[in-house]
């Protein structure tokens, strides 16, 4: 419960923050929700510090609590803002009501009392077992801390073998570090076992020792845990850190050594024994596994060896040797096997769980076929290795940030979604933490890329330019998250056909929704629509919506509709439009209006120019800036007037299609593109013109990085050539005037990526 609560708590400080904005123009009182966002802000550090300890039971109350009391104030807020804006659209006094700024003021001391109480009481009785925490084995259960004894079948990582040993005993004399890494339950420590208790191994050290670290660990046991491997007996427990590790290191000096640190998931820990294994310059060698490929970067590893799922074979190979051994496997059951293994997913753990239980039934096509249809449920509740054990801690010591990221791609995984979209959603939802200098999409990406480096979601597509396409997460993993997300109502599946998502708030009129299949008619606050073809009459007022994503072929008729309702949407973010050839939508003049629109993203839209300050009728700031709008795609003839430029001065997206009818010589006047140079943040520009356009048309702000200029006619590249921060510069199916086209020193100066073709 406590990812949900702070996960509302997110949502509540963002819709706070965005209420305090001047250009809002909200008559609330401002002291009042500077204070409500305060005690928000407390709340929210306080999950962040106390959600990874070991008081689960003690905060789950708690975090029920906090989660009720913010979801139900961002509705009630919400409400009231609407109330205010569609007064402010009917040309009524948009007014502040007493009851609300009592309910604020109500809640204020709500959290205060909250505060002083239950916070206090957890951080009190938190703080002894801080102090006397004592170390805890997230070993698998039935195994030996130390390197049992036991058969360890290696299937699919025989080349990784032979370069850890080519490594181990290379020319290198220096102590060096090898790193293994990967998700949890892959074979990391199935293949530093495999090394380990290599004959040639035994035979090349002097010393060989194993200590398993886990998330929680103890500095001293990792050094106790050596030292007991070495010495084959009990250490003196009275003696300190300091003195065991000084013991330590007089051991190994001056004697060729390979110590294994498994499962280390952070740099912290290695921080703290390193020192006690000396560097002699005798060729010895420290292997570590880890789930985390950050913490591999940051130990300067000589090798870094990244495990991969397993392959058809491999899979079927190793569930065929934990069933039979040596034995053959029965011709009746060989295709059965191999679709048992399949459904394994590629993860060793999980196929040497089902290959143990196989071993110990019955040999037949009724238990095996039994076996395939409930692979799953058999893989979370068998002890088998622990499967779902060793995968969960993946999920458990997240910091409570990312978990809730994690939670939520877990949900939508399954329909994998691009990152730009999944990014879209979670800035949606309110989960990011801002971070100074760094917009929203930064974090997004560095909150993916964290995922990605502790092994925990996948990416099964580059783009041209190296961005992550798709998104991906294993099946046990996502059915793991899945059904954490279901018992903390942190998410609701609307309507999986249509691919609906929405935050579980209010949760019985999703519920409503989920009996009623229907993701059209829900008046849900922070409603997500993905990919949603629907009629023209399912369309129903949804105030709240934060990413719509509409496509179709009765776009036209539903997008007038839609047009209508666009100075109601407080909360639109992003705003996606896909329509077929020939059917545009036209965007009215309030879309600039709109105070969080981060995003417009199309295949083919109309953009009305925004309302000139004499022409407001609404009573709204005739100056608003709209401070969030950083990407428009897909607009065609866009109209870059002064009053554009000025509206969206963080613009750093634009992308637009000219399919003119004005003359060469009415371009200045119909367009305006000299004025482009007025967006000074603007870092990629995509010029597409079914015409041939002069460069004489266009100036470049200097911010640029990515340049690509499609149907343009091209004659004197000065101005491109000189832009300085320009790094990307594609030419396509434009005309060249001349035969040659010169270049000098000065020219392109950060050029790294040159692309011509259909010239």
């Amino acid at each position: 419960m406590a990812t949900w609560a702070y996960a509302a708590l997110m949502s509540l400080m963002h819709t706070l923050e965005t209420i305090l904005q001047p250009s809002q123009q909200l008559h609330m009182n401002i002291i009042q929700i500077e204070s409500l966002l305060q005690k928000v802000r407390s709340l929210q550090e306080f999950l962040e510090d106390y959600s990874h300890r070991d008081h689960e039971e003690m905060a789950a109350a708690l975090g029920s609590r906090i989660a009720d009391m913010a979801r139900a104030a961002d509705s009630i807020i919400d409400y009231h803002v609407l109330d205010q804006i569609l007064a402010r659209f009917n040309g009524e006094e948009a007014e502040s009501s007493t009851g609300f700024s009592e309910y604020i003021q109500n809640l204020i001391e709500e959290m205060e009392d909250l505060f002083e109480t239950e916070v206090t009481r957890i951080k009190k009785a938190t703080r002894p077992l801080e102090e006397a925490r004592p170390l805890i084995d997230f070993s698998p259960i039935g195994s030996s801390r130390l390197a049992p004894n036991d058969h360890n079948t290696l299937v699919g990582s025989d080349e990784k073998l032979i370069e850890i040993m080519d490594a181990l005993t290379g020319d290198q004399s220096n102590r060096e570090i090898i790193a293994i890494v990967g998700m949890g339950g892959i074979g990391k420590t199935t293949l530093a076992k495999n090394v380990y208790k290599n004959a040639y191994t035994v035979q090349y050290s002097d010393i060989r020792a194993w200590a398993k670290v886990s998330q929680k660990y103890s500095a001293r046991q990792i050094i106790l845990d050596m030292l007991s491997e070495i010495d084959g007996r009990e250490q003196e427990s009275d003696l300190s850190e300091y003195q065991l590790g000084d013991r330590l290191y007089k051991i190994l000096f001056d004697r060729k050594y390979l110590i294994v640190i498994d499962d280390l998931w952070s740099i912290e820990a290695w921080e703290k024994i390193r020192a006690f294994l000396p560097d002699n310059s005798n060729g010895s060698r420290i292997i570590i596994t880890t789930r985390d490929l950050n913490v591999a970067r940051q130990l300067n590893s000589l090798v870094s060896v990244e495990m991969e799922l397993l392959d058809y074979d491999q899979s079927w190979m190793l569930l065929r040797d934990k069933v039979f051994g040596k034995e053959e496997c029965p011709s009746e059951l060989e295709e059965l096997g191999k679709d048992i293994a399949i459904k394994c997913r590629g993860i060793p753990i999980a196929i040497v769980t089902i290959g143990g239980l196989l071993a110990k039934s019955s040999k037949t096509r009724e238990v095996w076929e039994d076996t395939m249809e409930n692979l799953n449920s058999i893989i979370s509740s068998g002890d088998e290795g622990n499967c779902m054990e060793i995968l969960k801690l993946s999920y458990k010591y997240l910091p409570i940030h990312l978990k809730t990221c994690f939670l939520y791609i877990a949900v939508i995984s399954k329909y994998r979604q691009s990152i730009p979209n999944l990014a879209w959603s979670l800035i949606g939802e309110g989960f990011l933490k801002p971070i100074r200098d760094k917009s929203l999409e930064e974090v997004v990406n560095e909150y993916i890329t964290d995922l990605i480096d502790r092994n925990l979601i996948f990416v099964d597509e580059i783009g041209i330019r190296g961005k992550l396409k798709i998104h991906g997460m294993h099946d046990f993993l996502g059915d793991l998250c899945l059904k954490q997300a279901r018992e903390e109502n942190f998410l609701a599946v609307i309507d999986e056909r249509n691919l609906g998502l929405a935050t579980a708030r209010p949760l019985d009129i999703l519920m409503q929704a989920l009996q009623k299949r229907s993701t059209t008619r829900v008046y849900a606050s922070r409603l997500i629509v993905w990919n949603l073809e629907v009629d023209e009459d399912q369309l129903s007022p949804m105030p709240f919506l934060r990413l719509c994503i509409l496509k179709g072929q009765k776009l036209n008729s539903l997008g007038y509709r839609f047009i209508d309702a666009i100075p109601l949407f407080w909360c639109l973010q992003s705003l996606v439009v896909f329509t077929s050839p020939g059917n545009r939508i036209i965007l009215p003049s309030e879309i600039w209006d709109l105070p969080q629109l981060r995003v417009l993203f199309s295949n083919m839209v109309f953009l009305r120019d925004p309302l000139s300050p004499h022409d407001r009728k609404d009573g709204r700031d005739p100056h608003h800036i709209s401070e969030n709008l950083h990407s428009l795609v897909g607009v065609i003839d866009f109209r870059c007037g002064e009053e554009v430029y000025k509206r969206a001065p963080n613009l750093k997206t634009l992308q637009v299609i000219y399919a003119p009818q004005s003359t060469p010589e009415r371009w200045d006047a119909d367009f305006s593109l000299h004025n482009l140079v007025h967006f000074h943040k603007l870092e990629l520009l995509r010029f597409h013109s079914t015409g041939p356009i002069s460069l004489n048309h266009l100036s470049f702000p200097l911010s640029l990085k990515k340049l690509t200029l499609i149907g343009c006619h091209l004659h004197d590249m000065t101005t491109v050539a000189s832009l300085p921060n320009l790094e990307e510069l594609g030419i396509h199916n434009c005309t060249f005037e001349g035969r040659m086209w010169r270049l000098v020193d000065e020219e392109f100066l950060e050029l790294k990526k040159l692309g011509i073709g259909g010239i």
